[in-house]
Order: structure tokens, then C-alpha cells, then sequence
């Protein structure tokens, strides 16, 4: 992991039990909550998405779009297998050429 310029601070609320609880956790892995969290950071900008372990319905928003989409395809593959499609002239009539 590259060398982070820690240059701006961040500031949240959380439950004081939790807190600690956590910094006892990281404590015993020899880190500290600044490195923590900036190593979570660097993993979010690296990989372009939050971890799913970290999500609250375990998968991200551009996740959930794919397979989205997917079911669609499914969906209309299904159809054209069960002879529900439609040619390409009614495609085209319908909706211009």
C-alpha cells in the first residue's frame, strides 16, 4: 500500500462502548484507528466499491443494477426460447426502422 499524506480529518459520532471495544480489537493487531481506517479507505478507492462484508444488504448498488439486468436478459432469452419474441419486422414497425 502506497504512503498516505495524512492531511485532512474526519469526524464521527459512534457508540463509546463500540469504540473501544474496536480499539482493543485493532490494538491487538498493532494498529492504531488512524491506520485502520485509512487502510479501509485506500481499499475502497482501490477497488472502486465499498466491501460487501461491509454493506448492509451485502451487495453494492452497481451489484444489485447487474443483476438487475441480468434477470432481464434471462427474462427475454426465456421468452424467445418459448417462441414469445417477436421478428424484426414487428420490432421495426412498431417502433420505427
Amino acid at each position: 500500500m502506497a504512503t498516505i499524506q495524512k492531511n485532512s480529518q474526519f469526524s464521527f459520532r459512534t457508540d463509546a462502548d463500540l469504540l473501544q471495544r474496536a480499539k482493543e480489537i485493532v490494538g491487538y493487531e498493532n494498529l492504531d484507528m488512524t491506520t485502520l481506517f485509512n487502510n479501509l479507505l485506500q481499499t475502497v478507492v482501490e477497488q472502486e466499491r465499498v466491501p460487501a462484508m461491509l454493506l448492509d444488504n451485502e451487495k453494492s448498488k452497481k451489484d444489485c443494477i447487474v443483476d438487475e439486468l441480468f434477470s432481464e436478459i434471462q427474462k427475454g432469452y426465456t421468452s424467445y426460447l418459448d417462441g414469445k419474441g417477436k421478428s424484426v419486422d414487428e420490432v421495426f414497425s412498431k417502433y420505427g426502422s
